[in-house]
């Protein structure tokens, strides 16, 4: 009886292995995580190294923008302007026919532009009560003339649908848009829509965020496609240079060393891997310190034939180059493109014209 009543008695378990068989023990549904206790960490705790990204981004190189034309971080703004720029475009779309009665009602005191009280207005009317500092942002983005207010050609092209609008003026306008309009000025304002139709529309405009420095097309039949392509070498560059001589790299780098020493290859590195790159061989190989009979080696393997007093002067050339004596491939390589430009200047090369 005592032996029955012992087994249907609860037993007494210690606090700590009760614990423990809570937290090693697996629940239905929950992911196991025996260590969750432990851990004396926030949430939104991020584990490994944290890179600080560069303020500008991919776009930004690519129409080579001004640094404070960056668009990088500024996503929530471009957003918002974006969302004001098409409630706008829609509401011009369904309550007009054409875009001079939508300019005219914009321009009520027939300025012949939109200043910020004319916009300010509209939006009121549009039912899309703004900031003022949205305002100032949403002028500045369709100012691309850059003079305090909203021209018709920019009102057409940043607030309509111009394609989709006729533009309410003649082909060749013999009348003003406003009594302080010229006409020389509509009629440059206005180009066909296309070769076989003689309806016109104002010109297009680009914002000028998207003005590229320079007139430049980075087209492959313009840039590195034929012989004598332009150059690129002055250019605007951005960030960290490929090569870098104001620092070494270490031999050995530590796992939390994000630092750019230049022993790295560059996006156009990446995007148009070079001969040498294609066989293993890479900025730090060309700088790196070698001696005499290795360099003497690499040239002979490939094709440049010198003299034993030729290689001689070009490396001691070299050497009194380097505060310490060091001779790498590039600097053998920097002798010998000046050694052959004197000879060209001096019309002592073959090549010499």
């Amino acid at each position: 009886m005592h032996e029955t009543e012992q087994e249907k008695a609860t037993k007494i378990v210690s606090k700590r292995v009760d614990d423990f068989r809570e937290r090693s023990q697996p629940i239905l549904g929950q992911v196991h995580d025996p260590i969750k206790d432990t851990l004396k960490v926030g949430p939104d705790h991020t584990y490994g190294i944290l890179a600080k990204p560069d303020e500008y981004g991919a776009g930004d190189l690519m129409h080579g923008r001004a640094p404070s034309n960056y668009l990088r971080g500024k996503d929530r703004q471009r957003g918002v302007l974006a969302a004001i720029r098409q409630h706008l475009k829609k509401a011009n779309f369904h309550n007009f026919t054409d875009l001079v009665h939508a300019f005219r009602y914009y321009d009520k005191d027939g300025k012949g532009v939109i200043d910020i009280n004319d916009l300010r207005e509209v939006c009121i009317q549009y039912h899309l009560p703004l900031e003022p500092e949205l305002l100032e942002q949403l002028l500045d983005s369709c100012d691309a003339n850059r003079d305090g207010a909203i021209d018709y050609v920019e009102f057409s092209n940043f607030l309509n649908w111009k394609d989709k609008m006729k533009s309410g003026l003649p082909d060749k306008p013999d009348t003003p848009l406003n009594s302080s309009r010229s006409k020389s000025a509509v009629s440059d304002d206005l180009v066909r829509k296309s070769v076989h139709s003689a309806e016109s529309t104002p010109r297009r405009l680009k914002l000028q965020i998207d003005k590229a420095i320079g007139d430049h097309r980075t087209s492959a039949n313009m840039i590195n496609a034929v012989v004598g392509g332009i150059s690129t070498r002055d250019y605007r560059t951005y960030g960290v240079p490929t090569i870098r001589t104001d620092i070494h790299a270490p031999r050995i780098r530590r796992v939390d060393d994000n630092k750019n020493y230049g022993d790295e290859s560059d996006a156009y590195g990446l995007v148009n891997p070079s001969i040498f790159s294609r066989r293993h061989v890479y900025e730090k190989d060309f700088l790196l310190p070698r001696t005499k009979e290795e360099l003497k080696s690499i040239f002979h393997n490939i094709g440049v034939q010198m003299t034993g007093e030729m290689f001689e002067q070009v490396y001691n050339t070299a050497a009194n180059q380097n505060p310490k004596g060091h001779v790498s491939v590039e600097s053998m390589r920097g002798v010998i493109d000046d050694i052959q430009a004197h000879q060209v200047m001096t019309g002592q090369h073959p090549m010499a014209v």
